[in-house]
């Protein structure tokens, strides 16, 4: 692991400010950034941020960089991705990371570190993945709360990693290419064929996968019994024909 080559207190990049990180690794002590000018991420990684807000007019340039938030993101600026990656992280004590507005992310990281995590998204609102989703953790144990229609969207050709029964979707939470019906753009499928789908160990994946077998096997059980000839031998009766 590279040393941290720099650590600030608070970065606050005033509108129609420019800053540029070198490359490296460059911590801000789980304080906070914010951005009404622009930032470069380049290749470099700005870490242990706590509170990330891009205001309206605030531009965040991430290059290949990194960029890991521990508490609050907030997006009201633009977020040009490149193939950075942006990771949610639970190394500043908060264990909750809370989402604002809408983001397209180059790859997005969901790191529980060594306790749970919650990410708590925006209702009626996507977050759109270009490249890898991860989820992460030596303990992991993540939640990402949120709903009605709180979404993570994986664009053409994305790919996810490391989801599980420790990553745990609340209702109106979905993952995947396309939202269920009900939410804006959503498929009349409901997103099932293209959702991520829920982990068969989960709780809730058990009770939908238990009630789909039974009645896939009531409904064989009825075709077999309606289609099964029947074996009884016609009654013969005697008649006396003299």
């Amino acid at each position: 692991m590279l040393a941290h080559t720099a650590v600030w207190a608070d970065l606050i990049i005033p509108s129609g400010g420019d800053n540029t990180l070198n490359s490296g690794l460059e911590s801000l002590a789980c304080t906070n950034l914010a951005v009404s000018g622009t930032l470069n991420l380049n290749s470099s990684s700005l870490v242990l941020v706590r509170n990330a807000q891009i205001n309206a007019g605030g531009v965040v340039n991430g290059g290949s960089g990194l960029l890991e938030v521990n508490a609050s993101w907030s997006n009201s600026g633009t977020y040009n991705p490149g193939s950075s990656t942006l990771r949610f992280a639970n190394t500043c004590g908060a264990g909750t990371v809370q989402v604002s507005g809408s983001t397209t992310f180059g790859n997005l990281t969901i790191d529980s570190g060594s306790g749970p995590l919650h990410i708590v998204l925006p209702a009626n609102t996507v977050q759109t993945v270009n490249g890898n989703l991860a989820f992460t953790g030596t303990a992991k144990d993540i939640y990402i709360d949120g709903g009605p229609c709180s979404g993570i969207q994986l664009a053409t050709g994305a790919t996810v990693a490391g989801q599980d029964a420790n990553v745990h979707l609340a209702s109106g939470v979905w993952i995947g290419t396309t939202p269920p019906a009900g939410c804006t753009g959503g498929g009349g499928n409901g997103g099932g064929s293209n959702s991520v789908p829920v982990p068969a160990t989960d709780g809730l994946g058990l009770t939908l996968l238990s009630s789909l077998l039974g009645a896939l096997g009531g409904a064989a059980l009825l075709r077999r019994k309606r289609s099964r000839p029947s074996t009884k031998q016609p009654a013969h009766h005697n008649v006396d024909r003299t």
